[in-house]
């Protein structure tokens, strides 16, 4: 009835997979946890190796790193049952109810879930970067997502019916961090699929630090300039997208791209993400402007 998919590189994701496990114990449905590692030859694989113990679930190492929408693809591939939720490695459901949650949406068709994003309010994580832009970004209510659905899809939280997912599948093309989630979310729009979201989140886990979170974000951006050269979406679908293409018809993408460093810079030191915003429509400018 439902497969639990977890991709996961250099984590130890067998704490999820335990509370996942006990709530679908609980749930008496049938069901399968999987959780590959992309090739990270990472030491906490030998933790990840605990799952295997557990009724249900198995662990796998990839011998090659694929990449973050090819590993989603294999698990798909491997999946058993007509339900899929996708789960990132460095989540936790922030209720009891998760899986119930998700259980109760199976009668609706043509119809993709949303959980959500949280943030835990913790000292450690006050100051970064990749907190506060969670929060202010990700963090979002369930009545907001709903204003712009494909606008806040997250693959760190979602579920889908297998037969839906093989109309779409994640762009393996894109090897880089980042973005897969966007493409995957206006393919689901164009062929007629609904994203619905509940208030069923996770917390976000695995916080970044500064310089790890905007190499991650440039990364993105690549693939975000990637996309759109390979025209695989429109420049009116996206924001950034959007601003970057008005500076460039202002003949303004090559001086905007030269500030990108002072922004990056700035982002890292102050933790700031109107700093941060910048930055990204400055990388952008930049990596268009090499083209022109």
């Amino acid at each position: 009835m439902l497969s639990v998919l977890i991709p996961t590189y250099n984590y130890n994701a067998f704490f999820l997979v335990d509370k996942i496990h006990q709530q679908l114990i609980l749930a008496q449905i049938a069901f399968e946890i999987i959780c590959f590692d992309d090739g990270s030859k990472s030491e906490l694989n030998a933790k990840n190796e605990k799952i295997n113990s557990l009724e249900n679930a198995r662990f796998n190492v990839l011998e090659n790193n694929i990449g973050r929408s090819a590993i989603r693809n294999l698990l798909a591939k491997e999946a058993t049952y007509k339900w899929l939720l996708f789960l990132d490695a460095d989540v936790l459901p922030t209720n009891n109810q998760f899986i119930k949650n998700y259980i109760a949406c199976f009668n609706t068709s043509k119809t993709v879930f949303c959980g959500g994003l949280l943030y835990q309010h913790k000292k450690e994580n006050l100051d970064l970067l990749r907190y506060k832009y969670g929060k202010k970004h990700e963090e979002i209510s369930r009545e907001k997502r709903l204003e712009n659905p494909s606008k806040y899809f997250f693959t760190s939280n979602f579920l889908i019916q297998k037969d839906v997912f093989k109309t779409i599948i994640f762009e393996e093309k894109l090897k880089k961090y980042g973005r897969e989630d966007l493409l995957f979310s206006l393919k689901l729009i164009q062929k007629g699929y609904k994203i619905a979201h509940l208030e069923n989140e996770v917390y976000h886990l695995g916080i970044d630090d500064n310089k790890v979170f905007v190499a991650k974000t440039k990364k993105a951006m690549e693939n975000l300039v990637f996309l759109e050269e390979e025209q695989l979406i429109e420049k009116e679908e996206i924001a950034l997208l959007k601003v970057t293409k008005k500076l460039g018809n202002l003949k303004l993408s090559r001086f905007t791209g030269n500030f990108y460093p002072i922004f990056e810079k700035l982002a890292i030191k102050k933790s700031n993400v109107f700093y941060f915003n910048c930055m990204k429509v400055c990388y952008v400018c930049f990596l268009k402007s090499r083209n022109e």
